[in-house]
């Protein structure tokens, strides 16, 4: 989810911007299964409102690959990562290592 990613990234980037305030949001409500006020959307620039379309639409497909909270507290907490390889179907699998 490069979407995702990046609007985390934002947040961390920008903690006391609106559009950090807004990705926080956003994702805690997609993560939780919260309301979440659309109308907060049309305050971003529009590149801003383009990743947060993408971050829907990528949410969409592969919501069922993230263990429930992990996104809110990624966006919340710089050192917790969010890994799409890893997290499979609401449960965090180690990655198998190579040999």
């Amino acid at each position: 989810m490069d979407a995702l990613h990046e609007a985390i990234r934002k947040i961390h980037a920008r903690p006391d911007e609106i559009i950090s305030s807004t990705f926080c949001e956003l994702l805690k409500s997609l993560d939780s299964g919260e309301q979440f006020d659309l109308n907060k959307l049309y305050r971003l620039n529009y590149s801003d409102f383009a990743l947060a379309m993408n971050v829907l639409k990528e949410w969409r497909l592969d919501a069922f690959r993230y263990e429930r909270g992990i996104v809110s507290r990624a966006a919340a907490d710089p050192d917790v990562i969010v890994d799409a390889i890893a997290l499979q179907y609401g449960r965090l699998e180690e990655p198998s290592a190579a040999v």
